[in-house]
């Protein structure tokens, strides 16, 4: 993951009041395990847990710049 990159959101079927959105990583941490992302539905960027593509496949898929 790199500043840049697109991080899309599928949520779950039985889940109505989430809906897909879309990310761009603005800020990695030094240790690379959190990322600033700020999402379509957002104003400021909100961190995210990197682990969470590998934790939750079906619902985040990262697209690189």
């Amino acid at each position: 993951m790199k500043v840049g990159d697109l991080v899309l959101f599928t949520p779950e079927g039985d889940r109505p009041n989430e809906r897909p959105d879309v990310g761009i990583v603005i800020k990695l941490s030094p240790s690379g395990t959190k990322a600033s992302v700020l999402w379509s539905s957002e104003t400021v960027g909100i961190y995210f847990a990197v682990g969470d593509l590998e934790r939750y496949p079906d619902h985040f898929k990262l697209v690189s710049q």
